[in-house]
């Protein structure tokens, strides 16, 4: 018999997001991956706990895996192919499943896992999910775009520290800003000064325990740096 790897999207944040279909394959799998950020009392793995509220994981090896996070390439390939190495390590004995928050085909460390799996011979399925600016609009009550506009998904930081994002940010598109860790202040400030705040929100930790929307004049009154950059969506409605 030949097992399978689920790449499964948990949503952006607590149990309320989770599909049946993710639901199924978690339920099914002998191991369970999830990513650990943080240490010792800071230690947070988001995916994992909206799981575990919906899953019953006892008899499943339940495998923590943490990432260093740093912008050198290839030391991140390097920990993928010794993660994806582990998965097929426990495929011998059944299916794997490796939950993610979000939706796994955007932005996410599971598509990357799943194709290297795949190239040792593994059969992977990606369970897909709410992604988290689908929460982040909805959290809002926001339109986000109008028939016949185009929706573009940006990542923050890379768009911002190439130069690109302020004409990305000026046509009459709706825009989605994501990844942006590092310059979510500067982001802000920069969709502020362009005269795009009464299109605009801020949403943190859509969906979950301590959510947090900010629109409007607000955008132009929050602190640098802005905290939970990470678990941020920026939006802006289009025309």
């Amino acid at each position: 018999m030949s097992f399978k790897f689920y790449a499964v999207s948990t949503g952006p944040s607590g149990p309320d997001f989770i599909t049946l279909g993710a639901v199924r394959a978690v339920s099914r799998a002998r191991a369970v991956f999830y990513p650990v950020t943080g240490s010792g009392g800071g230690e947070s793995h988001i995916a994992f706990d909206c799981v575990r509220e919906a899953v019953d994981l006892s008899g499943k090896k339940c495998v923590p895996v943490r990432f260093s996070m740093t912008r050198d390439g290839k030391r991140t390939e390097l920990e993928y192919e010794g993660l994806s190495r582990m998965v097929a390590s426990e495929l011998a004995f059944g299916d794997v499943a490796f939950v993610s928050i979000g939706d796994v085909s955007v932005y996410s460390t599971a598509a990357r896992i799943s194709s290297l799996v795949a190239s040792l011979g593994f059969e992977c399925v990606f369970v897909p999910g709410v992604a988290s600016f689908s929460a982040a609009a909805c959290a809002c009550t926001m339109d986000l775009a109008s028939a016949g506009r185009e929706i573009r998904i940006v990542p923050g930081d890379a768009s911002f520290e190439s130069g690109a994002l302020q004409s990305f940010i000026a046509d009459a598109d709706a825009k989605v800003i994501m990844k942006s860790p590092r310059h979510l202040s500067e982001i802000v400030a920069l969709v502020v000064s362009s005269g795009l705040s009464s299109r605009a929100a801020l949403v943190q930790k859509a969906g979950g325990e301590g959510q947090r929307i900010f629109s409007g004049d607000e955008l132009s009154r929050l602190p640098s740096p802005l905290e939970d950059s990470y678990m941020s969506v920026l939006l802006i409605k289009s025309l």
